[in-house]
């Protein structure tokens, strides 16, 4: 069997894509998933992993089971990244939303560094984000850090290995995560 020091790593200065945009009709859509995050938590108000990189109240990675109101908006996202990856990639892959979580940060919450592995894709969606919300940073302290200052309707989407974290806030913030894998 193999061992970690079995292989040599081999690190590249290559960025990894992230891709963002600012959903169209993101007024109407953040207007229905706030209500639907907001019903959620109160009726499960306690985060349900204490283990979790988040630490600000958190929904349970299937979310998305739990409540079917959400599914409407897993089929946006999911239907995103199947795009990207036949666009960008040149593979017609269709995706399959393994976890979704809602998140809600209040003054100091944070995430702590962590990736989405084994998912092909992660994504952010940002609800309702307040003026003086932190940003999520890829690749802290590295030659490849960078920072987006996230805003309301934006989707991100990235590859699941990509380290990335969010600072204490001094703010309120509202989002929606996921994870994707290939369906076949």
């Amino acid at each position: 069997m193999f061992k970690k020091s079995d292989f040599e790593l081999y690190e590249t200065s290559a960025p990894a894509p992230i891709f963002s945009t600012i959903l169209e009709n993101h007024v109407e859509i953040n207007n229905y998933l706030k209500k639907e995050i907001l019903d959620h938590r109160q009726k499960y108000p306690m985060s349900t992993d204490i283990e979790s990189n988040v630490k600000a109240w958190r929904s349970s990675w299937v979310t998305h089971e739990e409540n079917p109101k959400f599914q409407p908006f897993c089929d946006l996202v999911r239907n995103t990244c199947s795009f990207l990856t036949e666009k960008y990639y040149n593979v017609s892959n269709e995706m399959l939303v393994t976890n979704m979580w809602c998140m809600m940060y209040n003054e100091s919450d944070h995430a702590i560094s962590h990736d989405h592995m084994p998912s092909l894709y992660a994504s952010s969606y940002y609800v309702d984000v307040e003026d003086g919300s932190s940003p999520v940073i890829f690749n802290k302290d590295t030659p490849n850090e960078l920072t987006i200052l996230p805003r309301n309707g934006m989707l991100l989407i990235w590859l699941g290995n990509l380290k990335h974290m969010v600072p204490p806030t001094k703010t309120k913030r509202m989002v929606i995560s996921m994870n994707m894998h290939s369906k076949v």
